[in-house]
């Protein structure tokens, strides 16, 4: 031990604490990024392999095309998997600096478990903040635009993805309006198979309004072949086509048709916030929101998990244990989120919970294993 003492005084001669913290937070960063790179290139080759038939398959496609695939696909690989990959990164390093005796070294200038994971904390933290502006401003509209291409058989000179949802309902004052299903392209918005239940002041059926189809155009609505029901009479009226007088917004029917993993957070929120006012089930999409925050966030988590593979001596042969045992923690943190999310998809579980909980109780688990386990 006196060796280890005697080391570290002469590592308190050449290095001062700024300059260790900047060696940490480096060597955490190297392997962060080179993991990065050999993962993701790994994924997209293979992905890249099963998928060239299928792109070189669709009208007018050429070898070009391939490339277009790599880069609409790899910045939503990066944005997926750069929670794992610090985890893979935290737990290397630590287990390098494990194996050569800095942590004991480190510990011996007392610094604390806690100050040793510090300096790559604070990477982590850029490593989130880069990763949610990513997210934001790039990741969402390659994946929206990959998946239009996808579902377009990997064609040429494919038209810009529409809005499109299903079965609709929204409220126009007291009266109700049902859409079977609602379509955007650009400016234009078509509705299709609608039905308005026309009320009274007492919240009663009178009359129903079908139409075939109704588009919204030039900020004015139209409907067309056009048929009124009257509950009193029992009659049916020919109306054909009408001017659709009506204060309700496209945007009210746009937000039903919202992907939350292909917008931004701001387009996010004013869905939530259109569908909310209608009384729709928000459960999803606020999961999802919430989701945007805790995913880069959960980055902070991995130098916890990983802790455990540093904070032992490597003489008593229990690295490799330590190192599975901080492998195993991370992948649960990653299964137990997936489950919660789909949980408050669904609504079995508070969306707030759904998202915070398994982030929240992995922390403690972290920083319960490193204050037990520290020797």
């Amino acid at each position: 031990m006196e060796r280890f003492i005697r080391a570290s005084q002469n590592l308190g001669r050449i290095f001062n604490p700024g300059s260790m913290d900047i060696y940490l937070a480096r060597v955490f960063a190297v392997r962060y990024v080179i993991i990065l790179i050999g993962l993701i290139t790994t994924l997209q080759v293979l992905d890249l392999l099963a998928k060239t038939d299928d792109i070189l398959a669709g009208e007018g496609a050429v070898v070009g095309d391939l490339w277009r695939y790599v880069t609409l696909r790899t910045p939503h690989l990066l944005a997926l998997f750069s929670p794992f990959v610090a985890l893979l990164a935290s737990i290397l390093s630590l287990a390098g600096l494990n194996v050569h005796s800095e942590i004991v070294i480190m510990k011996a200038s007392n610094w604390s478990a806690f100050r040793i994971l510090t300096p790559l904390i604070l990477m982590s933290v850029l490593i989130a903040s880069v990763h949610f502006v990513f997210s934001e401003t790039i990741a969402v509209g390659a994946k929206g635009e990959l998946r239009n291409w996808e579902e377009n058989n990997f064609s040429a000179n494919v038209p810009p993805a529409p809005d499109t949802v299903y079965d609709t309902w929204v409220t126009d004052g007291n009266n109700l309006i049902k859409a079977e299903s609602a379509n955007r392209t650009g400016s234009i918005l078509v509705l299709d198979r609608v039905t308005q239940y026309i009320r009274d002041e007492n919240l009663k059926i009178v009359s129903l309004i079908k139409a075939d189809f109704a588009v919204f155009r030039n900020n004015k609505w139209k409907l067309f072949e056009v048929k009124e029901f009257n509950i009193r009479t029992l009659k049916t009226t020919p109306m054909e086509n009408l001017d659709w007088d009506t204060d309700i917004p496209a945007e009210r029917f746009i937000a039903l048709a919202i992907k939350a993993d292909q917008v931004s957070l701001p387009t996010l929120r004013r869905a939530i916030n259109q569908l909310e006012l209608e009384g729709h089930n928000i459960d999803h999409l606020q999961t999802m929101l919430y989701q945007k925050y805790v995913a880069p966030i959960s980055t902070l988590l991995m130098p916890l998990l990983a802790g455990l593979a540093a904070f032992g001596l490597h003489r008593g042969g229990h690295l490799f244990g330590r190192v599975l045992t901080a492998l195993g923690l991370g992948f649960s943190y990653f299964v137990f989120n997936n489950l919660f999310v789909a949980l408050g998809q669904y609504g079995a579980v508070p969306p707030l919970i759904a998202a915070w909980l398994p982030l929240c109780l992995f922390t403690f688990i972290g920083i319960s294993f490193i204050l037990v386990t520290e020797e």
